[in-house]
This record gives structure tokens, C-alpha cells and sequence, in this order.
């Protein structure tokens, strides 16, 4: 089997917002646009020394469930392609909305590393509507791909979402059924982009589970120095972005500044763990 290539211990992934994809409302026609702006970002990642780069297509709105425009899937194939060929660490991928499968298999045909899940387990309800379960597809579709290192990384009580549905279940019940599903790591957000996560649901996940735990909302200058110790990876998009909005370009110096303390943070806490 392929090995995976490895995301060391607090990861940072950056996330890239391509631009929209065809058949999205926003979608200019401009294929060539939407390539050179992904991999610019990517460039600015790679000079700043990011762990990891997470391709998403956070333009496509109004999102919706797959099946995703066949020409999207094929440009955003393309585009992580071309990230690979470009940028040696892991790269992830997520696919909106719920659109895992088709994440799996982008990745699959790029080589990338990782993908980012909604609904890994139980169901909520989304932006488009009832999201259900999807872990037995995914694993059993990664399976006949011959594409096991591809790690699945599953949200849990994810954000932008109505968990009424499971309203009787705490976070710490989700990632042990998450776990129990075969998942490979667990995001824990807020309940929308851009706000960190409650500490206490941290404390839970690492409490549960020995599998990693990734926090995928909210993280700053002003906060990941006490969030770092509470975590295994952070997935990180809005803050590098003018004003720290979660669609708008890529501010280099916002990201030099939180990469800055990141490596520090992060380096202190890890020699002191030795």
C-alpha cells in the first residue's frame, strides 16, 4: 500500500479558497483565473512554512450536496494536481457540501493526503438540507480506489450545521461512534467560521479518543498560543485573509505574523513535553 506522507505533531493546514467552480452562481467563465489565484495562495503558504494546504471550494456558493458540475470537479481535479507538483507536504481537500466522496476521489486521482468530511457519522442538518452518514460509503469507496493512506479526517458536531437531530448526544459520544466507524482524526469547530471552538468540547475529544484532534475554526493571533496544547493539528483560513474575513485575498503579512508565533508556540510547547 502507498505510504502517506507524514503531518507532524500540531500541523498547521492553510486553507485554500478556490475561487468558484462551473456550474456555481458565481462562476466567471475564467478557468485560468481560478487556477493562477489557488496555486498564488499556495505559493504564499509554502514561503511561510506551512505544514499543509487544504483545497476547498469555499466560492461555490450556495452550496449543495453532490453530485457536484462534472466541469467543477475536473477544474478542481486539475487544480490539485498542479498543487501537487508544487508543494511536497500534505495536501487535504473538502468539497462542499458533504461532497465526500467526490473529495475521496479527487484526492485519490491527485495524490493528495487527507480529506475533510461532513457527516462521517449520524446525520445533521446543513445550508442544503439532511446531510446523513456517510463513513461506510467513503471507507469502502477508499478501499476499491486502493487508496487507504488517504486519511479521513471527520468534523463532529460541525459547524454551520443544526444537530437537533442528535440533540441526546454529546461531542464525546460523536467521535466515539466516529472512531468505532474507523474515522482517521477528528475536527472540532464552532458553531460558525471564524469563532474558536469551546474549550471544554477539546478537553472531551482528547479525554475519548487517542486519535488526533484537529480544531477547524477560529484560530488567531490573539488565541492559538493557549489553544496549540489543547490540539493535534489546526486548520486555519480566515484569519490570513484582509480583515480576516473568510472569502476575501490573502493578506501575506497577516499570515507571517500568526506563522511567527505559531512556530514559536509550538516549538516551546513541544520541548517542554520532551
Amino acid at each position: 500500500m502507498k505510504s502517506a506522507r507524514v503531518l507532524p505533531n500540531k500541523f498547521l493546514a492553510a486553507m485554500i479558497a478556490v475561487l468558484p467552480l462551473p456550474g456555481s452562481p458565481l462562476y466567471d467563465g475564467d478557468d485560468k483565473r481560478i487556477i493562477d489565484q489557488a496555486l498564488s495562495d499556495l505559493d504564499i503558504y509554502k514561503k511561510a512554512g506551512v505544514d499543509s494546504v487544504l483545497l476547498e471550494n469555499d466560492h461555490d456558493l450556495p452550496y449543495i450536496q453532490p453530485p457536484l458540475d462534472e466541469k467543477a470537479i475536473a477544474l478542481m481535479t486539475e487544480i490539485s494536481k498542479e498543487a501537487r507538483k508544487r508543494f511536497n507536504g500534505p495536501i487535504g481537500i473538502q468539497m462542499l457540501e458533504a461532497a465526500n466522496i467526490t473529495s475521496l476521489e479527487i484526492a485519490a486521482e491527485a495524490d493528495l493526503d487527507y480529506i475533510r468530511v461532513e457527516a462521517f457519522v449520524f446525520a445533521h442538518v446543513g445550508g442544503s438540507g439532511i446531510i446523513n452518514g456517510s463513513a461506510g460509503k467513503i471507507l469502502r469507496r477508499r478501499k476499491e480506489l486502493k487508496a487507504e493512506h488517504i486519511k479521513v479526517f471527520a468534523d463532529v458536531k460541525k459547524k454551520h450545521g443544526s444537530h437537533s437531530l442528535t440533540i441526546d448526544l454529546d461531542i464525546k459520544d460523536e467521535i466515539m461512534q466516529a472512531e468505532f466507524f474507523l474515522v482517521d482524526g477528528v475536527i472540532v469547530t464552532s458553531q460558525f467560521t471564524g469563532l474558536n471552538p469551546d474549550k471544554n468540547d477539546l478537553i472531551k475529544a482528547k479525554n475519548v479518543t487517542k486519535l488526533p484532534v484537529l480544531i477547524g475554526s477560529g484560530m488567531n493571533v490573539n488565541n492559538i498560543s493557549e489553544y496549540l496544547p489543547l490540539a493535534d493539528g489546526f486548520i486555519v483560513g480566515s484569519y490570513f485573509r484582509k480583515d480576516g474575513k473568510f472569502l476575501e485575498k490573502l493578506e501575506p503579512e497577516r499570515l507571517n505574523r500568526f506563522m511567527d508565533l505559531f512556530i514559536l508556540t509550538r516549538k516551546n510547547i513541544l520541548h517542554s513535553s520532551v
